[in-house]
């Protein structure tokens, strides 16, 4: 959560310290497709946890409304490695996730920008986890609350095209895992941009 108030934080602090955003101007509709890698983190009881890798991608689209703001709506893919505990079985899983886009558009090539994105997850295995002689389900088959907040860097190729550099997030799932009920992630991406349109 202290990760997630940081990036907050800080967007807060550009948003009132750049009063000069509007010296490009912002395309209407931006479609990316990235490549995603997750660190995904599992508890269980007995103190168990374990950090998984997850590789996938993700589609979204991007309506901006003013120079500014604008709404994401966006679906990921991912694949998690073996689970120790788990007998060798792994995760796959996708992510639906809505929400708001600050765009800081002071400079003609580059665009950083911050997003916070709300939705779900949904997996395709309950697997049996524990340490220290307890065991109890790690339940991913299920529908479950997500959330993002992060930014990411777009670098301008042409009129109609970008590359995402990168973009970085804390994602939360909440998974009901017999502990918490809450999974604190990484997410990482890049891929390309492609933009239409103009105000």
């Amino acid at each position: 959560m202290r990760c997630g108030k940081v990036f907050a934080a800080f967007g807060l602090f550009l948003a009132m310290s750049l009063p000069a955003f509007a010296q490009t101007k912002a395309s209407k509709i931006e479609v990316a497709g990235t490549y995603a890698y997750m660190r995904d983190n599992i508890a269980g009881p007995g103190n168990y946890s374990e950090g998984l890798q997850a590789n996938g991608g993700t589609g979204s689209i991007t309506f901006n409304l003013t120079n500014m703001w604008g709404i994401v709506a966006e679906v990921g893919g991912y694949n998690t490695s073996t689970v120790s505990s788990a007998g060798g079985k792994d995760i796959t899983y996708a992510s639906y996730l809505f929400g708001p886009k600050l765009s800081i558009r002071k400079w003609n090539t580059l665009t950083p920008y911050f997003q916070t994105l709300f939705g779900g997850v949904k997996g395709n295995n309950a697997l049996t986890v524990g340490n220290n002689g307890q065991v109890g389900t790690f339940n991913a088959s299920t529908n479950a609350f997500a959330w993002t907040i992060g930014g990411g860097l777009d670098a301008a190729v042409t009129k109609h095209l970008a590359i995402r550099v990168f973009q970085a997030e804390y994602f939360m799932t909440k998974w009901n895992d017999g502990v918490n009920n809450r999974q604190n992630n990484f997410r990482v991406e890049t891929g390309l941009v492609w933009r239409f349109g103009k105000f």
